[in-house]
């Protein structure tokens, strides 16, 4: 019985590994952007609230539902004729239909306001995906760029650890120090501390991209977009601040906040209720039919109407600084991000190009050395942990490179197909 039961286990285990590979999924940018967007619940939420205000506009445009009316007047409470419904003259069982008028500029006006806010939902739906796309292409660049890391990290401690059997026979053939062997681990262990370190990056970029698409992407796959250079020229960066979705989600308020004045500045114009009944008395009586008005009079219109109004001025004042503010703002954020990029690019372009070429030349140097005796194995080594740094620090470098262009890139929402 126990034979069979870690038979099971054993297959069962086998099994899992065998299909292990084949859950893991490898997405392009392009796919983890759309997959991103379709994920998002806050996205969805301001789509929605955006179509809400575009029903309350067109229901705005209509007249108030009529209304009916119905009951009794006149019931006597005293005399001979108390509580009785046919015996006084006065007394009616009326039924009627109540029409409110309202403007048909006051309801345009009403509508409009909702529109306006219904476009600056939109303007900030805009600002939303500008945020998830250049978080999730910030997210997938780092799991790529981590990935290469890793590789690279992987390969030079595999590299020094084959000298481990060289140095072996060194120590038993009397030319190598009898404690090489023991350094030379030491050394190793410290080096793959490192590639612990980087295989944490690559899942943090993993859970980052679990958090924000809902998918298990396990690696980066396609072609890298262009983030070695500026998606633009710098002028036409600055040029396009005006089309930063904050930018024209703060000109859709004070557009909202102009429809709410107009709206208020004609609150003045009366409402008219009109109602129309028939009413029915006793049968010594004859029935009667009428019609009546009511008329809204705004008698202190500078103490009410004309206050709201002048609050709704001030509101949209208040809305045109908001969006100078804002334009200020982005502007210099993008002046910021564009200065942090290039400062980044010189950084990882000399790690690259200067520092880890001038680490192997060194490496190349010790080697021959060592080989001629002229050299200590410490030395060799200390050159390697050096060249393993000089690598991660390249790495990093241009994950920082990749994390700036993508925040200039997905300044704006792009359009992804």
């Amino acid at each position: 019985m126990r034979l069979s039961t870690l038979g099971l286990w054993l297959g069962g285990a086998l099994l899992g590994l065998v299909h292990a590979p084949a859950q893991a999924e490898a997405w392009s940018l392009t796919q983890t952007l759309i997959a991103a967007r379709h994920y998002s619940a806050e996205l969805s939420a301001s789509r929605n609230e955006a179509r809400a205000l575009d029903a309350m506009a067109e229901s705005a445009r209509q007249l108030p539902d009529p209304k009916l009316k119905f009951g009794i007047e006149n019931v006597p409470v005293q005399g001979n004729n108390d509580r009785r419904f046919t015996r006084e003259g006065m007394t009616m069982q009326r039924v009627g239909i109540m029409q409110r008028y309202v403007s048909g500029e006051k309801r345009e006006r009403k509508a409009q306001t909702l529109l306006a806010q219904s476009q600056s939902i939109d303007a900030q739906s805009q600002t939303l995906l500008a945020n998830l796309q250049r978080d999730t292409a910030q997210a997938w660049l780092d799991l790529a760029l981590s990935q290469q890391a890793l590789a690279a990290a992987s390969s030079l401690v595999t590299e020094t650890a084959r000298q481990e059997d060289a140095q072996r026979a060194g120590v038993a053939g009397g030319s190598a120090a009898p404690d090489s062997v023991l350094t030379l681990r030491a050394a190793l262990s410290a080096m793959r501390n490192s590639v612990t370190l980087a295989g944490r990056d690559v899942q943090v970029a993993r859970a980052r991209l679990q958090l924000l698409t809902g998918k298990d992407i396990t690696e980066a796959s396609g072609s890298m977009p262009a983030w070695q250079r500026l998606p633009a020229d710098e002028q036409s960066l600055l040029e396009g601040v005006a089309q930063h979705p904050e930018v024209v989600a703060a000109a859709r308020q004070a557009n909202a906040a102009k429809s709410r004045s107009a709206e208020s500045a004609i609150a003045a114009i009366p409402d008219v209720d009109v109602e129309v009944y028939y009413a029915r008395r006793g049968d010594d009586y004859d029935d009667m039919a009428g019609v009546m008005f009511t008329v809204d009079l705004p008698l202190f219109q500078a103490k009410r109407q004309d206050k709201d109004h002048a609050a709704d001025v001030s509101r949209t004042l208040q809305a045109n600084d908001r969006l100078a503010l804002a334009q200020r703002a982005h502007a210099a954020q993008l002046a910021t991000l564009i200065a942090e990029y290039q400062a980044a690019q010189t950084i990882w372009l000399r790690q690259r190009d200067e520092i880890v070429p001038l680490q192997r030349q060194r490496i190349a140097l010790l080697n021959a050395q060592y080989r001629a005796g002229q050299s200590d194995l410490a030395a060799l080594l200390a050159a390697r942990r050096d060249l393993l740094s000089a690598t991660l620090e390249m790495f990093t470098a241009e994950k920082t490179v990749a994390r700036n262009w993508a925040a200039i890139r997905y300044l704006i929402p792009q359009e992804i197909l």
